[in-house]
């Protein structure tokens, strides 16, 4: 099931310490097999991005001090942990090891059980900059959440009208959706998760019915 599921990409074009052949890596693979988003986890903390025109923009070339009070990662090889780009399509995951950077790629196969699981992300309302600049901006949208205040930019577009108005009714509208697969122990039935994938971030409005299912 695994291998019919999964395949190695090469990583032999990112080069230690250069920035550029890691942006160049990842903006022609999303191209080629139709990416959307980036999630990558650093030293230094959690780094979205979003691609356009096959072009990658992440979330602290958008929000950035003195206009925002704000102060997220850039994508550098030095601190990267971990990376996936993903969307209906497939995921790539680029990851570091003791012997270099490891990437696979998982692209739909109808032929696989899944289940979908909806994860919650943090944003129960749109934040603005130092001086009322709109927290909405080039894809992206600068969330906070609750009283404790903590902040990402997801790269969607947020609405006002996707949150709860009412201050004391906290609701978090952005949702990531991840694929889990799942493969049958040919002896005893068992099924179990064997591996699991990123596929979209969603809205889901305050007012809909769906949006707890």
């Amino acid at each position: 099931m695994i291998q019919g599921l999964c395949q190695d990409i090469s990583t032999e074009n990112i080069f230690h310490k250069n920035d550029n052949t890691l942006i160049d890596w990842l903006e022609k693979s999303a191209e080629e097999y139709k990416l959307n988003y980036l999630l990558a986890h650093a030293e230094d903390g959690v780094i979205w991005g979003r691609f356009d025109r096959n072009k990658l923009t992440t979330a602290e070339q958008v929000f950035y001090q003195p206009n925002f009070d704000v102060n997220f990662p850039k994508l550098r090889l030095q601190t990267l942990q971990q990376c996936r780009i993903f969307g209906e399509q497939g995921e790539i995951l680029l990851w570091r090891t003791d012997r270099g950077w490891k990437s696979r790629l998982v692209q739909n196969n109808s032929n696989v059980e899944h289940i979908k699981e909806v994860q919650i992300l943090w944003g129960t309302q749109k934040e603005k900059g130092k001086n009322g600049q709109d927290g909405e901006k080039d894809g992206f949208t600068l969330l906070s959440d609750g009283s404790q205040g903590l902040k990402h930019a997801v790269p969607l577009t947020v609405i006002s009208s996707y949150f709860n108005q009412e201050k004391k009714k906290l609701y978090r509208p952005v949702h990531l959706v991840i694929n889990h697969y799942i493969n049958y122990d040919e002896y005893t039935g068992i099924g179990q998760i064997f591996l699991s994938r990123l596929v979209s971030l969603e809205l889901k409005k305050v007012n809909d019915e769906k949006a707890y299912s």
